[in-house]
C-alpha cells in the first residue's frame, strides 16, 4: 500500500498501547506524514471514527489485532481500506527490500554463514526458501539460486548466488560480465577482505558493494522493529549507550554498546559500509528505540552489569529523550586480535601476526575511520581491547598517526610491552592520556597460569614505570584489572594492596566469562566463580570479605548482577 502522500491517523486501542503509539511514531515519522496527536481507545472510552476527520488513513496499533478489528469493524471500518495495523508496514523498513542482490561466498566456512542469510529471509517472509531440490547449488563450483517471483515470494526480490572456491579466481570473469553484474542493486560479499578488493579493483561499483551485516541492518530490520515493538518488558536501567557509542571489532564488525557481549547486533563493517550507514541504518534507529522505549530487547540481560541488576517490570516507565550526534562520541577500536600472549581465558591459539585478509581489514578499517573524523572527533578514544596495542602496528598507527590530533587517549594493554621507549613515542602527543591494564595475578605462579606466554618480572618493572607517570600527572588515570576466576581468586586482597601501593586509580574486578574456549561443563566447573544463573560461590565470598576489598579504589563488574544493589556479594 502506498501511504506516503496520505495523512496518517494513529489509534491506540488496548492496554499500554501509547507505548506501541510512540514506538511507531519513532520510527515512522520521517518515513509517513504521521498526525501530531493519536486517539486511544478502551473498554471506558466512547470513540466513534469521525469520517470529517482530517485523516486519510488509519494506523492501529495493538498487541491484540482480533479485538482491534473487531472493535475498528464496529467503527464501520474496513481492514485495509480504511486502516492498517502498524505492524502492516513494518516492511517498509526494509529498504532494500525490492533489491536484486548477487552473492558472494565461499562453499566451505562460508557455507553457515550463507544458510543464516537465506533462512533469516525465509523466516522473514514466512516462506521455506531452502528446498531439497536446490541442495546440489551448495555443492556446486558455481551454481545460480533464483527464487520466485510468484505470490510475491521474498517481496520480488531475486537472488542469485555464486558458490566459487576462490574470489580471485573468479574477478576476470566477473569483469567479463560486467553486463551481467549491473543487473544488480548490490553485491554481497561474506568475506570482508575480498570486498575490499573488489571496491579498490572496480571503484564504479562503489555503494553496490556490501557485507552481510550491512545487508541485516537495511534489509531485515523490520524483524528487530517487530521484536521490540511487541516486547512488554520494562527495565529501568538508565543506559543510553547506543546513542553515542561505537564499538568497532575484528573485520570492522561494529557495535553501538560498550563490549559486543553486550549488545551481539552489527550494523555493517566499517572499512566496507559507508560510515554514517553504519551509524544511520533502520537497524541502529531500532536499537535507539529499544532504549528509548525501555525494553532494552536487544541487550543481554545476563551479561551487562547495567541490566543484569534490574528487574523487568511489566508497568510502563517514562520514555527516555537521549539526543544523537552525527558521529560517536565514545569510539572503542578494537580492531586488531593480534596480541604476545595467548590466555586460555581469550583464545585456544597463539595469535600473534595477521594474516595478509586481515591486515588488509584492519588499515582500511583505520582509513574509513580517519576520513570519517571520528577517530579525531570521538570524545573518548578506546585503543585496544582485541589485541595487544603495543604489538599491532595498526594500533600504533591510531596511536601515533590517524588520531593524533586529538586531545585525549585511552589504552587497554596487557602491559608487558609497555616501555620506557614506547612512552616516548606517545609523551607530548595528547593532554590527556589514561591506562587500562590486564594483569590478572598478585604472583608470577598464578601470572604463569593465566596469562600465558607473559613475562611477570618485565611486567612488574613496567608497571612501576607507569606508576611513576601516574604520580607525576604524566597519565590522567591508571586502572588495573583481575579477570576473577577459580585460578586466581584468592590473591584478590593482594592484588588490592599492589594497586594502592603503585598509587593507581582503580582496581577493576571482573567474573571471566567464556568467549568459546571452555566447554560449558568444564567452564562452571573449573574456571568460573559463578554458577549458570550468575550466583556468586562462597569461597569467592568469604574472599571479598577482607576488609581491603571495600576500598575505594575496588570496582566489582558483577556487583549489580549479583544482588542488584551495587554493594558486591554482601
Amino acid at each position: 500500500m502506498d501511504l506516503k502522500n496520505k495523512h496518517i491517523g494513529i489509534i491506540g486501542i488496548g492496554d499500554d498501547c501509547r507505548k506501541l503509539v510512540e514506538d511507531f511514531r519513532f520510527i515512522f515519522s520521517d518515513k509517513l506524514n504521521i498526525d501530531s496527536t493519536a486517539v486511544y481507545f478502551n473498554d471506558d472510552s466512547n470513540y466513534r471514527f469521525d469520517t470529517n476527520h482530517p485523516t486519510d488513513y488509519l494506523v492501529c496499533c495493538t498487541y491484540d489485532r482480533s479485538d482491534a478489528a473487531k472493535i475498528l469493524k464496529s467503527l464501520d471500518l474496513t481492514y485495509k481500506k480504511d486502516y492498517c495495523f502498524a505492524d502492516d508496514l513494518f516492511p517498509l523498513l526494509d529498504d532494500w527490500k525490492h533489491s536484486k542482490i548477487a552473492f558472494i561466498a565461499y562453499p566451505g566456512n562460508m557455507k553457515e554463514s550463507l544458510k543464516s542469510i537465506i533462512f533469516g529471509y525465509a523466516a522473514k517472509h514466512g516462506k521455506i526458501l531452502y528446498e531439497d531440490k536446490h541442495k546440489d547449488v551448495l555443492k556446486g563450483r558455481y551454481g545460480t539460486f533464483l527464487s520466485s517471483s510468484d505470490n510475491g515470494m521474498i517481496q520480488r526480490m531475486v537472488y542469485a548466488l555464486y558458490l566459487i572456491p576462490g574470489l580471485f579466481e573468479a574477478l576476470p570473469q566477473i569483469r567479463a560480465r560486467k553486463n551481467h553484474y549491473e543487473k544488480y542493486n548490490h553485491i554481497c560479499f561474506f568475506n570482508i577482505s575480498d570486498a575490499i578488493r573488489y571496491k579498490k579493483d572496480n571503484p564504479s561499483a562503489g555503494n553496490k558493494v556490501i557485507t552481510v551485516e550491512e545487508l541485516k541492518a537495511h534489509s531485515m530490520a523490520s524483524l528487530y522493529m517487530r521484536a521490540t515493538y511487541f516486547d512488554r518488558r520494562q527495565n529501568g536501567c538508565a543506559c543510553e549507550i547506543p546513542y553515542n557509542t561505537l564499538w568497532v571489532g575484528k573485520s570492522g564488525t561494529t557495535r553501538l554498546c560498550d563490549c559486543p557481549d553486550y549488545l551481539n547486533i552489527s550494523c555493517g563493517n566499517i572499512g566496507v559500509t559507508d560510515t554514517s550507514k553504519i551509524w544511520n541504518s533502520p537497524l541502529a534507529r531500532i536499537i535507539r528505540l529499544s532504549v528509548v522505549n525501555n525494553t532494552y530487547t536487544f541487550c543481554s540481560r545476563e551479561a551487562c552489569g547495567m541490566l543484569a541488576g534490574k528487574k523487568d517490570q511489566s508497568a510502563l516507565l517514562e520514555r527516555k529523550d537521549p539526543k544523537i550526534t552525527d558521529h560517536p562520541l565514545k569510539l572503542n577500536f578494537a580492531s586488531d586480535y593480534a596480541c604476545n600472549l595467548h590466555c586460555p581465558s581469550c583464545r585456544k591459539n597463539i595469535y600473534a601476526k595477521n594474516d595478509e585478509n586481515a591486515a588488509l581489514e584492519i588499515r582500511s578499517c583505520i582509513d574509513d575511520l580517519t576520513e570519517a573524523g571520528w577517530l579525531d572527533n570521538a570524545h573518548t578514544l578506546l585503543v585496544g581491547g582485541g589485541g595487544e596495542v603495543f604489538l599491532s602496528e595498526n594500533y600504533k598507527r591510531v596511536l601515533y598517526e590517524a588520531g593524533a590530533k586529538r586531545k585525549s587517549v585511552v589504552i587497554m594493554t596487557n602491559g608487558t610491552l609497555f616501555t620506557p621507549k614506547e612512552w616516548e613515542k606517545l609523551e607530548g602527543k595528547y593532554e590527556d592520556i589514561s591506562f587500562m591494564v590486564s594483569v590478572d595475578a598478585a604472583t608470577k605462579e598464578t601470572y604463569d597460569k593465566v596469562r600465558c606466554g607473559g613475562n611477570f618480572d618485565q611486567l612488574m618493572d613496567n608497571m612501576k614505570f607507569l606508576s611513576t607517570l601516574r604520580k607525576d600527572n604524566k597519565v590522567h588515570n591508571v586502572t588495573v584489572i583481575m579477570i576473577v576466576q577459580k585460578a586466581n581468586y584468592k590473591e584478590i586482597p593482594d592484588f588490592i594492596k599492589w594497586a594502592k601501593d603503585l598509587g593507581f586509580d582503580k582496581a577493576n574486578l571482573s567474573h571471566i566469562r567464556n568467549w568459546g574456549t571452555f566447554k560449558d561443563g568444564y567452564f562452571y566447573e573449573h574456571v568460573s566463580m559463578f554458577d549458570r544463573n550468575g550466583k556468586m560461590q562462597p569461597e569467592l565470598s568469604g574472599v571479598l570479605e577482607n576488609p581491603v576489598c571495600n576500598d575505594p579504589i575496588v570496582s566489582m563488574s558483577w556487583q549489580k548482577s549479583v544482588d542488584g544493589q551495587g554493594n558486591g556479594n554482601k
